[in-house]
């Protein structure tokens, strides 16, 4: 027959056994849990690229007169995002852990998140934005590259400066 101690014993190295099961199982659902808000926003970026380029696409294809007015979210699910058009011929897309890129007919104008109008007038798309739209100097994004200081662009001038660097300067990515 056991003794109470061997019980009391026992017992406790099963407890003892029973959470670090517990706190593995733990661990490896917050790994998922991490995978799929990544996999997500991921998808919301690359989903916002497409519909834009689509938008865009389809202004190219019809004729003059075209004019649509459309919406681009603040945020993405909750996710914070900016966005930029480089050289008229493409948008980037940045979150914190996603970039995407598109390739887009040549447009005049930049698209912006809130109202943005196309038309398409003699030929040539134009874009206008009810936001502000973000052109960058080059000395102020490479002077925030060589100290370290790209992630204070967003605060100090706008949301959508640094991946505005990125985009049209290479600097800050």
């Amino acid at each position: 027959m056991r003794s109470k101690a061997q019980v009391s014993a026992e017992f406790f190295v099963f407890l003892g056994l029973a959470f670090l099961i517990a706190i593995a199982f733990d661990l490896a659902s917050l790994e998922q849990l991490n995978d799929f808000r990544l996999q997500k926003e991921n998808e919301a970026v690359k989903d916002l690229a497409l519909k834009l380029q689509q938008e865009l696409l389809i202004a190219a294809t019809v004729e003059d007169g075209y004019v649509r007015v459309f919406e681009i979210p603040d945020n993405l699910d909750n996710i914070n995002y900016s966005l930029a058009t480089v050289k008229n011929s493409t948008i980037t897309i940045k979150s914190k852990n996603a970039f995407y890129i598109v390739s887009i007919p040549r447009a005049i104008g930049r698209v912006g998140k809130g109202t943005n109008t196309i038309n398409k007038t003699d030929g040539v798309i134009y874009i206008t934005s009810a936001h502000p739209s973000y052109f960058t100097d080059f000395n102020v994004c490479q002077t925030a590259q060589n100290n370290g200081l790209c992630a204070g662009l967003d605060i100090v001038y706008g949301t959508g400066y640094q991946a505005t660097c990125c985009s049209e300067h290479i600097l800050c990515c």
